[in-house]
């Protein structure tokens, strides 16, 4: 696990609207397995536009959730798959490929 990574969890409860890409934290991981099914569809335009800024700012953006619900967002099933997937985007970066 590298230190410039947030995990963080959405819920029905609580969103990221006020979460910001900065210089000390690179990588996110929306882990959204505490988000009631349906609701996954009503973020994905957030998702989006969170990850484009996050890209920008040659960081990680990975949504963890059971459900597939947009192939243009990196989704993955297990929080270590998020973490590997970092860690493969980090190597590529620094490969600059």
């Amino acid at each position: 696990m590298n230190n410039n990574t947030l995990v963080f969890r959405i819920t029905d409860q609580n969103d990221f609207s006020k979460l910001q890409s900065n210089t000390d934290v690179l990588n996110f991981i929306a882990n959204l397995s505490g988000l009631e099914k349906g609701k996954h569809n009503l973020l994905i335009d957030k998702f989006i536009k969170f990850g484009e800024i996050v890209c920008a700012n040659k960081g990680s953006f990975v949504i963890v959730s059971d459900i597939d619900f947009d192939e243009t967002l990196n989704i993955v099933p297990t929080l270590q798959e998020a973490y590997d997937f970092i860690d493969m985007e980090e190597i590529e970066r620094q490969l600059d490929i």
